[in-house]
């Protein structure tokens, strides 16, 4: 009779620890789907190498993860400048990584560099999914301005895993010579040479240099779902090179949709019913081409 007891009483605990431990997962995984900001993370080596991650509450491996890359001509800028975009798009259930990269230069740090420190971040991303319980890959990416140039060269170039891409205000075509004579009016073709890694000194009438072609996006559309947002008022970044790309993907029969804000300029999201535009724009894009 005692033997039947101590029995019965040893299945009494060994079920109590289970449901114990049970209960714990289950704790462990609530908290983890809870809201995270994640701030200062260090995905690389350089000083630059820095980012935000945004993860919204009861995420999973198929929640939309955007890879946010901010403009400020190849040469300056900060993830704080998408700020305001981050957190919307983690009001509307997406995952967000806000991201610093390495200035261009004149010497050793050009297109393929950026496009590197953008790689690290997709990889670092990838190698937390399990901690994060986000997705592995398939992430998409977007940028405002030089920021939307090096998602489109990303995502074309380096990385076909990437789901879709936002692109914002972005030069996608320096082989076009009224970009060029404009970009070259605007005096910011040292900071194009910084970003291409190009040699030759450019005046109109010269053949583009080969510099130019190899970091134009357009030059290397693929399939990849994209949406252009562009204001016709762009004083930067002429709104042709937002027709530009739509060309393009339409020649190669890529999903796409062109958004153009009325009577906004290069800095699109100046004004709340524009910003309204644009967020609502790319919150419903990656909710149906950044999922699953």
């Amino acid at each position: 009779m005692n033997y039947f007891k101590i029995a019965v009483l040893s299945i009494v605990l060994m079920a109590t620890s289970c449901a114990t431990q049970n209960t714990g997962s289950t704790k462990t995984a609530s908290v983890s789907q809870k809201q995270e900001k994640l701030t200062d993370i260090k995905y690389g080596t350089h000083e630059r190498n820095v980012m935000d991650v945004y993860l919204p509450a009861d995420r999973s491996p198929n929640t939309a993860f955007l890879i946010s890359i901010h403009g400020g001509a190849w040469t300056q800028g900060d993830r704080k400048d998408d700020v305001k975009l981050a957190e919307y798009l983690l009001s509307q259930g997406i995952a967000v990584a806000s991201v610093n990269y390495r200035y261009a230069n004149l010497t050793d740090t050009h297109l393929p560099e950026l496009l590197d420190d953008i790689d690290h971040v997709a990889k670092y991303l990838s190698s937390h999914a399990g901690e994060w319980n986000t997705r592995k890959n398939g992430f998409s990416i977007s940028g405002g301005s030089s920021g939307a140039h090096v998602s489109l060269m990303y995502a074309y170039t380096k990385n076909p895993q990437i789901k879709t891409i936002i692109e914002m205000c972005g030069p996608v075509d320096f082989t076009d010579i009224q970009t060029l004579q404009y970009v070259k009016a605007a005096n910011l073709l040292s900071v194009l040479d910084k970003m291409s890694g190009n040699k030759v000194v450019w005046n109109p009438g010269d053949a583009i240099p080969e510099a130019y072609a190899k970091t134009s996006p357009v030059q290397f559309v693929n399939q990849i779902p994209t949406m252009i947002i562009h204001g016709d008022k762009d004083e930067v970044v002429p709104i042709q090179q937002a027709y530009i790309l739509e060309k393009a993907l339409k020649a190669k029969g890529a999903q796409y949709k062109l958004v153009i804000v009325p009577g906004a300029g290069h800095l699109i999201t100046k004004l709340p019913k524009d910003e309204q535009i644009v967020f609502t724009n790319a919150a419903e894009w990656l909710k149906k081409y950044g999922t699953n």
